[in-house]
């Protein structure tokens, strides 16, 4: 008998760490219900409120010019107007949060649609932004 609530017990413990780490193995494969959003920082960084956790996330696929730091007056002007753009885009109906995990910052990384249509694929139709998938990014400085 006492093999048996060993072998219980020990199943139980396996099946509570697969779930710990769950959220570091497998995207999350639904849209997020408990998930609102709240600040956008620049044109691919938003603030998220997760079942009463404040959280940064980066939204996946594309790269926007850095609004916090640009590395001259054009990436600037651009950030502004990204900014902008994701800001209204955010406002429309039937908003969709999907999470694939966290970043090296430990950022939530996400992918958001609205009206069924993702994000990424506006911003980057509009000139706002630029498909990416890590790497090297662009610079929004021309030749500089």
């Amino acid at each position: 008998m006492r093999g048996k609530a060993n072998l219980v017990a020990y199943i139980g413990l396996t099946l509570l760490a697969m779930l710990a780490l769950a959220d570091r193995i497998a995207p999350y494969r639904g849209p997020v219900a408990a998930c609102t959003l709240g600040y956008v920082y620049d044109g691919d960084t938003v603030e998220m409120r997760c079942d009463g956790t404040l959280l940064r996330a980066r939204l996946l696929g594309f790269d926007a010019p850095e609004a916090s730091a640009p590395k001259c007056a054009s990436e600037a002007v651009w950030a502004a107007r990204a900014t902008a753009r994701l800001r209204e885009l955010l406002r429309g109906p039937k908003v969709a949060i999907y999470r694939h995990g966290r970043d090296k910052y430990r950022r939530e990384l996400v992918q958001i649609t609205v009206a069924g249509r993702d994000v990424a694929e506006v911003m980057i139709a509009e000139g706002l932004a630029v498909a990416y998938a890590g790497g090297k990014r662009r610079s929004w400085c021309g030749g500089q």
